[in-house]
């Protein structure tokens, strides 16, 4: 079994480009795929739906989408349009169920803290049911990330 976690920084590179196929190349033939900083209608990355550019270039996956951050993006023609932030899983099998979990944030004053979270799946495969999370903790500092990693350990005890 092949599992890869990429953090894919809104679909960009290293040269500005957003090219999501590019991605889907570096990741390869994997089994399961877990992605974060995967977003939904940011202009900065040409308004884009991305998990669904994404599960389109892994036609034999199974995928889910979980939202950190989820804010208003209506439009005429989409009145419902959510713009997000978040993360993904993929899998070569039936993911049987899905749910998100929001980590702890904290409120800073000099730097944008966006909202985390962590993407848990339970999937089938041949060998059995398996637990697979895709994380996505704070990077302003280590007091919430201990935060986070203390509330995704209580997660994964209750799972």
């Amino acid at each position: 079994m092949r599992v890869v976690s990429y953090n894919i920084q809104y679909g960009t590179g290293k040269d500005g480009q957003v090219d999501l196929e590019r991605i889907a190349g570096d990741i390869g033939d994997a089994d399961i795929i877990a992605l974060q900083e995967v977003e939904r209608y940011f202009s900065t990355t040409g308004n884009i739906d991305q998990p669904a550019g994404l599960a389109a270039l892994f036609p034999t996956h199974f995928w889910v989408y979980g939202a950190g951050v989820d804010l208003h993006a209506g439009t005429d023609e989409d009145k419902s349009r959510r713009r997000q932030f978040g993360n993904m899983l993929l899998s070569r099998w039936p993911v049987l169920s899905s749910r998100n979990h929001l980590l702890p944030k904290t409120g800073y004053v000099d730097y944008l803290a966006l909202q985390r979270s962590a993407l848990e799946a339970v999937i089938e495969t041949p060998l059995g049911g398996l637990r697979v999370y895709s994380v996505h903790l704070g990077h302003v500092g280590g007091p919430e990330r201990r935060r986070q990693i203390t509330a995704l350990m209580e997660i994964v005890n209750d799972a």
